[in-house]
């Protein structure tokens, strides 16, 4: 179990490097290419978009030909991307590296997280997805560091070392045993599961915290950049950030296990609500990144409940777990691809504190949700 855990995490820290290393190249890219707040924003949700195209071929993929040929898949895509990304020199290509990259993305966390949750002891579900997530954070937060170290060193020789880790790890998973293909892959039959209010309730969870991190990776280094922060402080900020939230997800995890999700996803609405509030009318760059520090924690806290929640509703549904995952990729890409453009796209019309408040009444209105169920 312990080596398979260490696998699992491996895929989702490498595909989350990648994910993560656009942030602090926010500034780089917005000078090198023009782009406006709304054009950042398109760029940070290419990924998402991508996540949201590949969520229902890794599905299949991993029912039908098994998790192993999925995370293998995936992983080569990321790497293939990853190198490219590097060369990119129009927006146009910058836009494809990240789509293709997040298709990819959404093969590996399928693969992996079927895989993990195949052989997870039904009382540790909600712990394990936690470190699983843990590993993710780790990946967000090596990303910003990653992206740092483009910015000084090129993006080439710092892209190659993701390229090359995840080839590393697909030769790892290529002799791991795996769980052999259910063959149940389409995700046509998940419809009628899915009309149940808890799933449901699951997912909007999940696309939750995608939908307001998101919009900070945008908003927040485009203001850091303008007093003057460069790639390695705003890295540094995000860096902080994902280590408090790699911390914190086990916890999470446990506290769900213990009590339900309806506590920790009512305690992280909260915080998320009091952080919103204090970037909107924030213009101090210091309470800016302890904000960001906060938010990395409160915003993506119900990524853990929302998961646990919706796995173990499917599996009693007799769901196949390779397409439950992937339903809840394509919810995580949702959130991701309309955060990011509609953070950009609030703040050109009516400044950054429209896209706060705008998260704000969607906080309002998953507490209203969480009351009702």
């Amino acid at each position: 179990m312990r080596r398979l855990l260490t696998l699992c995490c491996a895929i989702v820290l490498v595909d989350t490097i990648f994910y993560a290393a656009l942030t602090p190249l926010v500034p780089y890219f917005n000078d090198e290419f023009g782009l406006s707040k709304s054009a950042v924003g398109l760029l940070g949700g290419a990924f998402g978009a991508g996540v949201l195209a590949g969520a229902a071929p890794g599905g299949y993929l991993a029912s039908r030909a098994g998790v192993k040929a999925a995370a293998l898949v995936g992983l080569a895509l990321m790497s293939v991307t990853s190198m490219a990304f590097a060369v990119a020199d129009t927006t146009w290509l910058l836009l494809l590296t990240r789509f293709v990259g997040g298709f990819g993305s959404a093969l590996s966390w399928v693969a992996a997280f079927t895989w993990l949750v195949a052989r997870a002891p039904e009382g540790r579900r909600g712990e394990l997805i936690g470190v699983m997530l843990s590993a993710a954070v780790v990946g967000a937060l090596l990303g910003p560091v990653l992206g740092s170290a483009a910015a000084i060193v090129g993006l080439v020789p710092a892209f190659t070392g993701v390229a090359l880790a995840g080839l590393a790890i697909a030769l790892w998973a290529v002799f791991e045993p795996a769980p052999a293909p259910t063959g149940d892959g389409s995700p046509v039959g998940a419809l009628g599961v899915l009309r149940r209010p808890r799933l449901l309730t699951g997912l909007l969870f999940v696309a939750f915290s995608p939908l307001l991190f998101s919009a900070l990776t945008v908003l927040v280094p485009l203001d850091l950049s303008a007093v003057g922060w460069g790639a390695a402080a705003v890295g540094a900020v995000f860096l902080v950030s994902a280590g408090f939230e790699a911390l914190v997800h086990p916890l999470f995890g446990r506290w769900t296990d213990r009590s339900g999700y309806r506590p920790p996803v009512l305690a992280a609405l909260l915080a998320s609500i009091a952080i919103l509030a204090a970037l909107a009318y924030s213009a101090n760059p210091w309470l800016l990144a302890l904000l960001v520090v906060l938010a990395g924690v409160a915003f993506n806290a119900p990524l853990v409940p929302g998961t646990a929640l919706f796995s173990r509703g499917t599996e009693k549904a007799g769901l196949d777990q390779a397409v439950a995952f992937a339903i809840t990729n394509f919810a995580w890409a949702s959130g991701y691809a309309v955060g990011a453009p509609l953070g950009g796209f609030l703040a050109d019309l009516g400044g950054d504190a429209l896209s706060y408040v705008f998260l704000i009444g969607v906080c309002l209105a998953a507490m209203l949700l969480l009351r009702a169920e």
